[in-house]
């Protein structure tokens, strides 16, 4: 025997690994527009358990329709802001390493590269944060 209903993603209680997809889909208020994405792709329904895969098993596919970066996307995007940072303090020590340089000289290279280090420090910041709240 086969009964439908209609479900609301909020409602829903998912399990094992989809609880977590789920929570995060609720959190980003993106419960409708996957809604909607699934009734265009099941016209004729899905099961609890065939919703339950896809947000267990597929879930980097489901943030990439709702437009949520996944862990991994995050993690990598605060891999490449340190690769950066420490490459931009590279070439600021190389910048400074002339022995040369005045003072005056000096404080003006390092003016001149602490809002953009500054920048890339709050990045990791925000995405360390946004990595916690996941």
């Amino acid at each position: 025997m086969t009964i439908t209903y209609d479900l609301d993603l909020n409602s829903f209680n998912a399990w094992s690994g989809a609880v977590d997809t789920l929570d995060r889909i609720q959190r980003e208020g993106k419960c409708e527009e996957l809604e909607n994405i699934l009734e265009d792709l099941y016209p004729d329904g899905m099961t609890e358990a065939q919703l339950n895969d896809l947000l267990w098993f597929d879930s980097e596919l489901v943030y990439e329709w709702l437009g949520i970066r996944s862990e991994e996307q995050i993690r990598k995007e605060i891999k490449e802001a340190e690769d950066e940072l420490a490459d931009m303090q590279s070439d600021l020590e190389d910048e400074l390493d002339d022995e040369d340089l005045t003072t005056e000289e000096r404080a003006e290279i390092i003016d001149g590269y602490q809002p953009d280090i500054d920048e890339i420090k709050e990045r990791i910041a925000d995405l360390n944060e946004e990595l916690e709240n996941i």
